[in-house]
């Protein structure tokens, strides 16, 4: 979404038409809502008055409608219950939700799958920007040289898939480190990818990478100084697309 959405509050009400000034939820409790016409300002530019739900304080407005208001397209597809705002992609696959082959370095126990700590723990942050999908890798180098701060997982994608997508950067949690980091995708013993030098507090890094073919797939997080401080790698967002 484009940078003038962000800030944007709101809720997303998706096939529910509620006329009146209660609902009943699936638990049968009732809800105690009001129908407003809300003036919506984007910018500080008036371009729409609209009927929306107030209930517990929250406002709940069509998720179309703010769409087109920041200049954006809006798809809802109900056999997957997802709303696109902005581009929509094809068929995918979290990659933490993917079986991988295996594991290795040193450090192959700091290795997390979509939080933290599983199974609810804390989520991934890069230079603000919450992920409740990728990888984190937690790169210590208080107990291992530099050569040995690295991480690989690896994937068998048989030809399945066509873009790997994302974005990396540095965890929040270690935004002050000394250390920086690599991240390297390998497709068949092939460099796919590699982004070099980054910082905590830097914007996160968009991956965009062509697997079409792919048998195996590589990735590597790597902490390239020996500094004696902790590095979080993240790879955000990380999406198999077929």
């Amino acid at each position: 979404m484009k940078d003038k959405a962000k800030g944007l509050v709101f809720g997303i009400v998706i096939g529910t038409m509620i006329t009146g000034t209660s609902a009943f939820a699936a638990t049968s409790s009732k809800l105690n809502v009001v129908l407003e016409n809300v003036k919506f300002m984007f910018d500080g530019v008036h371009k729409q008055t609209s009927q929306a739900i107030i209930y517990n304080g929250q406002l709940y407005a069509p998720a179309k409608n703010i769409a087109q208001g920041v200049g954006e397209s809006f798809t809802y597809d109900g056999s997957t219950k997802t709303a696109w705002i902005g581009q929509k992609q094809g068929i995918f696959k979290y990659l933490d939700e993917v079986s991988y082959a295996r594991i290795d370095g040193k450090q192959k126990d700091s290795l997390y799958f979509k939080n933290w700590t599983n199974p609810d723990g804390l989520k991934f942050h890069i230079a603000d920007q919450q992920y409740l999908h990728g990888i984190g890798a937690v790169l210590d180098s208080n107990y291992y040289t530099s050569d040995e701060n690295i991480i690989s997982v690896d994937y068998n994608l048989n030809s399945k898939y066509k873009k790997l997508t994302g974005f990396i950067g540095v965890d929040d949690y270690t935004k002050n480190s000394d250390n920086t980091g690599t991240f390297i995708i390998l497709g068949d013993g092939q460099e796919l990818f590699r982004k070099e030098e980054i910082r905590g507090g830097d914007v996160p890094v968009k991956v965009d990478v062509d697997v079409n073919g792919i048998l195996k797939l590589e990735i590597k997080f790597e902490a390239t100084q020996d500094e004696g401080k902790q590095l979080d790698l993240v790879f955000g967002e990380a999406k198999l697309i077929q």
